[in-house]
């Protein structure tokens, strides 16, 4: 099936595979391990699934590395292992996502694949590998035998594939390699995902990949791309498209989207407030016959929209915390305050806030997820006070 056909490309789905068929010769930046980096000799541009993203042990002969997979990937595509870049990913291609963006001659089209839920991560992040000659390790004092690397397909990475229909320079495409990314990593930061190795925001996955390809010089009228910046429309379409296909991509391989994210274990999960932390609380503070409401009603409160507005500023009251923003000296007072406005949220009783922050007060020095599960508890048994509406 094919997706797009331009005078430069046919971009075409088959299966496990999304297949750029390029047809003049083009300069193509990308992060594969074979064939990656700068090339000018590519005939192919390939991303396909290599696996399932949970539990799944490929039957490929890998036992050579990583060039017996590329030659077994291309041949079950009949594609030309010398001269095709291929990236792998857990996501399914029938999620792909093709989104364009124009200006005057200028176009920009991204098809992308995207998956957060496995192993998003920011930069910076801990990292758990360290690649040595002989293979990578994993970043602990008492390793002593080598394990596999994580492969370069996990359970969510983001995979953008870039075409510019106007020659560039090579400097000019790896900026807008910087301008992909960053587009990527705001559309990741949009939906609020959390990092699955840390507390923080991610912005984009361990296992990202992309590729950025623009025709070489064809024409005596033909002129190079300087520059790929945000203050030029170049880099305004790279960002416009990536962000978009990334964004819904998301949408169709995990099911997240804006509207799903109001949520206050969405804005507090990263930081120990989940649903079954919810629930011990709960627990713990109220009785058996209002424990059991509070569980069965337990979808309706968290995504009661005041609510989630509360929890969202409670979480970035503590991003901002966490870099310097805010300083340590009215860090408690503040997270006090958050977390008061966020039990009268779910009180629905506003007024309540002084004497839910008198409630919340001795329990200040808590982890934050228990402080913001509390805060929900006892908003919720406010709630239903009698004579207090």
């Amino acid at each position: 099936m094919w997706l797009d056909d331009t005078d430069r490309y046919r971009l075409i789905r088959t299966g496990r595979y999304l297949i750029a068929q390029l047809k003049r010769p083009h300069r193509v930046l990308s992060t594969c391990r074979l064939n990656g980096g700068l090339r000018d000799d590519l005939t192919h541009i390939a991303n396909h699934q290599s696996c399932e993203g949970v539990a799944h042990v490929v039957r490929t002969n890998t036992s050579h590395g990583p060039e017996d997979y590329h030659h077994a990937a291309c041949a079950a595509a009949d594609l030309p292992p010398p001269t095709t870049a291929l990236m792998a990913t857990a996501a399914n291609m029938q999620c792909a996502v093709l989104s364009r963006a124009e200006h005057a001659e200028l176009a920009v089209s991204v098809v992308a694949t995207a998956g957060v839920l496995g192993n998003a991560t920011r930069a910076g992040d801990p990292a758990g590998w360290h690649e040595q000659r002989d293979g990578s390790y994993p970043v602990m004092p008492d390793s002593v035998a080598p394990r596999p690397a994580p492969p370069e397909a996990g359970a969510g990475t983001i995979v953008t594939l870039v075409f510019i229909n106007q020659p560039c320079t090579a400097a000019c495409l790896v900026r807008a390699a910087t301008l992909v990314t960053e587009a990527k990593s705001a559309a990741v930061l949009d939906l609020r995902m959390p990092s699955r190795q840390s507390a923080r925001l991610a912005t984009g996955t361990g296992t990202d990949q992309l590729s950025i390809a623009a025709p070489l010089l064809y024409t005596p009228d033909d002129w190079e791309r300087q520059w790929a910046g945000s203050h030029n429309t170049l880099g305004e379409l790279l960002g416009r498209a990536t962000h978009e296909a990334v964004t819904r991509c998301l949408l169709l391989q995990n099911g997240v989207c804006a509207e799903l994210r109001r949520s206050l274990c969405a804005a507090l999960g990263r930081h120990g407030c989940d649903e079954q932390t919810l629930c011990a609380q709960a627990r713990a503070e109220l009785t058996a016959a209002d424990a059991a409401c509070f569980e069965h009603n337990l979808l309706a409160l968290i995504h009661d929209p005041l609510s989630a507005a509360a929890a969202y500023g409670l979480a970035e009251i503590l991003d901002l915390i966490a870099v310097g923003v805010l300083h340590p000296e009215i860090a408690r007072e503040s997270l006090l305050n958050q977390a008061a406005l966020l039990a009268a949220a779910v009180a629905v009783k506003p007024t309540e806030f002084a004497a839910l922050r008198a409630q919340l007060q001795p329990h200040l020095t808590a982890a934050p997820g228990q402080l913001a599960a509390l805060a929900v508890v006892l908003g919720f048994a406010q709630k239903w006070r009698a004579g207090q509406e």
